[in-house]
């Protein structure tokens, strides 16, 4: 039985990398900073434009009946559909506005 042979390549690691990979917090991170104010407004300002310009009608209505703290069940009757429906709209529209805001 012959013998295989493996090579292994060294890297050089720059000092700065290391450096910059231990000030890097991990997704696991527990510890939140606050949002500063001016952040927060900017924030509220894009949601509230994506919301009126990015949304289809019924979407709009879902989210602000919503936001205003309504059941999915008292937004259904309130629109004439199935909570079902409400649900999907909701659903479709928050996928939609985090997609715009995270950009």
């Amino acid at each position: 039985m012959g013998t295989q042979e493996y090579e292994f390549a060294e890297i050089m690691v720059d000092k700065l990398i290391l450096e910059s990979f231990a000030n890097e917090q991990s997704l696991y991170h527990t510890e939140k900073k606050k949002p500063s104010k001016a952040n927060l407004d900017r924030y509220r300002h894009r949601l509230k434009w994506h919301i009126g310009h990015s949304l289809s009608m019924r979407q709009k209505q879902v989210i602000r009946h919503y936001l205003k703290g309504r059941t999915e069940r008292d937004i259904a009757k309130k629109l004439g559909i199935t909570q079902q429906v409400v649900h999907i709209y909701k659903h479709r529209a928050i996928k939609k506005l985090y997609k715009y805001l995270i950009t």
